[in-house]
């Protein structure tokens, strides 16, 4: 008479803490890799029928699953799978090609990656030299190894969509191509069909942005979900979607003011009301995003703590659209909704009143990726400024379209602190271009709905430089003169002239004392409390000469203004 073994006396509840104690599941997802990662409890595996098939069940519904494509037949062990674990299988990562770091399989975030998001240039150079090895070249259909590895992957998602339960199965696809292989893209994303409708999905398709591949991207994983019936081979030049036309038709029976309030719960107002615009920023895009605190480890302030969801998207590695050609619904990391502006002229202009009246602008005079970053001095010529024009006369002249200027209602100028000698003076290229784009703008403006604020910002608290340091009270005077010289002429738009009695509904300083970081510190909180007394008179004092003594009485006990949110983003948490 066969006896039953001792384990299998067991009930079924003791038998599944057998299994979660030896490893196979376990509160938190664990990461396996499919290509030959050896496990403790693999003898368990192979123990029995019955318990293969209780220990499988329970190991491919609670783990995350990767498999990575390395030479021709490495996707084999996708088609080694029984029928019953490709059923109880929950989540799978698929990694055809990686041309950059993506996510360590432990689960951990990658740091280069990371550091790309916040600072692209250094992220890609840190990548090349510390990463150079484990990365591939972007995949392009001219190789014939892309071909083969497409194909294998095509069968093995052949094989797995007979087995598999799609509506509890999560995939996430990495296929880095060239920026230009389209078809490679394609092929890439079309085994997915043969898995639809999934649970989840998510696609990466190029270590870059671009917009073609992810149109592509987002096409594929909304066909993937049985969201869209657009499928993604049937993108083949950048377009809107078929969906556009009717969207578009119905928005324009409705009355403008309805339209401005529907596009106001649109990615046209950004999750802070904020816009950043550098000319130096380390971002292809035009416009972008501060990010706050809870990037940085820095404290996150419970005001702007809800903003912060859009500008992380850690959770299952990086698929981000702001660096990327990739689509997942992890990723809500704001960008600027070009889609609205291309749809038609007439909601094209109803964007343009909604994003340029709804949002603060933040200039940056030099690097809004690290606003107390400034050039070398050493490399300039004494008492020359590096620019040839103020970055906020650029971004009214030169970015900013003209018919939207009077739709700006609150703009925040930030300059870094240049050294002393950098400076401009009355006789520089930039000086006598502000003092032309303020006389230029006043009648395009519209003053009396804009709020302006000027920011001469501090060094950074991590250090202060050595020209800040070991500065003379004549180096401290020509910088304070250097406040007075950008902010005078804007007495054009803070005081009522002959020409026109339109001015600028509020007007605001934020001045660093230059010489702050110079003295000795023997009483620290005395030296602290004198600086800010002399800040705070130097604030009234370019206050009033841009203001005016009656408007700045009128206006001095209101509250002041937000700040941009780089303040926040850029403080050490100490």
């Amino acid at each position: 008479m066969e006896c039953t073994p001792p384990f299998l006396r067991l009930s079924p509840d003791i038998r599944r803490q057998i299994y979660e104690w030896v490893g196979l599941a376990d509160y938190h997802p664990h990461f396996f890799r499919l290509n030959g990662q050896e496990t403790e409890f693999f003898g368990l595996l192979i123990s029995c029928k019955i318990i293969y098939q209780e220990a499988s069940t329970l190991l491919y519904s609670r783990n995350r699953f990767i498999i990575r494509y390395t030479s021709p037949h490495s996707l084999a062990p996708l088609r080694s799978l029984t029928s019953r674990s490709l059923a109880s299988l929950t989540s799978l990562r698929v990694i055809l090609n990686e041309a950059s770091c993506h996510q360590p399989e432990d689960g951990n975030h990658s740091y280069c990656c990371h550091l790309l998001r916040v600072y692209p240039y250094d992220g890609q150079t840190y990548c090349s030299h510390a990463h150079g090895g484990l990365h591939q070249a972007p995949a392009t259909l001219s190789v014939s190894s892309t071909k083969d590895m497409l194909a294998e992957w095509t069968d093995a998602a052949t094989y797995m969509s007979a087995h598999v339960n799609p509506r509890a199965l999560e995939i996430k696809l990495v296929c880095d191509v060239q920026e230009d292989d389209v078809e490679a893209a394609q092929l890439a994303v079309v085994p997915l069909k043969l898995l639809s409708p999934l649970a989840n999905c998510h696609v990466r398709l190029c270590r870059k942005t671009n917009s073609q591949l992810q149109q592509i991207a987002d096409a594929a994983v909304k066909h993937a979900r049985g969201i869209s019936q657009t499928a993604p081979d049937a993108l083949t030049k950048p377009c809107l979607s078929s969906s556009t036309a009717p969207l578009a038709s119905h928005l324009l029976k409705l009355p403008q003011e309805l339209r401005l309030r529907i596009l106001e719960y649109t990615d046209l107002v950004t999750p802070w009301n904020e816009v950043t615009w550098s000319r130096q920023g380390r971002t292809s895009r035009k416009y972008s995003l501060c990010r706050v605190g809870c990037e940085y480890g820095a404290s996150c302030p419970p005001e702007v703590h809800n903003g912060c969801q859009f500008v992380e998207c850690w959770t299952i590695g990086c698929f981000c659209r702001l660096q990327h050609s990739a689509a997942s619904d992890s990723c809500r990391c704001w960008a600027a909704p070009t889609d609205l502006f291309l749809i038609c002229r007439t909601l094209y202009l109803d964007a343009q009143v909604v994003f340029f009246s709804q949002n603060r602008f933040v200039v940056h005079d030099y690097d809004s990726s690290s606003p107390s970053d400034v050039p070398n001095h050493e490399e300039l010529s004494p008492r020359q400024y590096p620019f040839d024009r103020f970055a906020v006369s650029e971004f009214l002249r030169d970015v900013v379209p003209q018919g939207c200027l009077d739709m700006l209602r609150s703009l925040e100028v930030v300059f870094p602190p240049y050294n002393w000698e950098v400076w401009p003076q009355d006789d520089s290229p930039a000086q006598k271009d502000w003092l032309a784009t303020v006389d230029w703008a006043k009648d395009k403006l519209n003053l009396r709905g804009l709020t302006l604020r000027v920011v001469m910002a501090d060094v950074s608290d991590w250090g202060a430089p050595d020209d800040r340091v070991d500065m003379t009270a004549e180096q401290d005077r020509a910088i304070i003169e250097a406040y007075h010289r950008i902010i005078t002429p804007l007495r054009l738009w803070g005081q009522p002239n002959s020409s026109s009695h339109a001015v600028l509904a509020r007007f605001c300083a934020n001045l660093v004392e230059p010489s702050k970081h110079t003295y000795s510190i023997e009483d620290p909180f005395w030296e602290e409390e004198r600086s800010r007394v002399f800040e705070d008179q130097l604030k009234e004092k370019v206050e009033r000469l841009v203001r005016g003594d009656e408007l700045w009485e009128e206006q001095s006990g209101l509250p002041e203004p937000p700040r941009g949110l780089w303040k926040y983003a850029f403080r050490r948490d100490a």
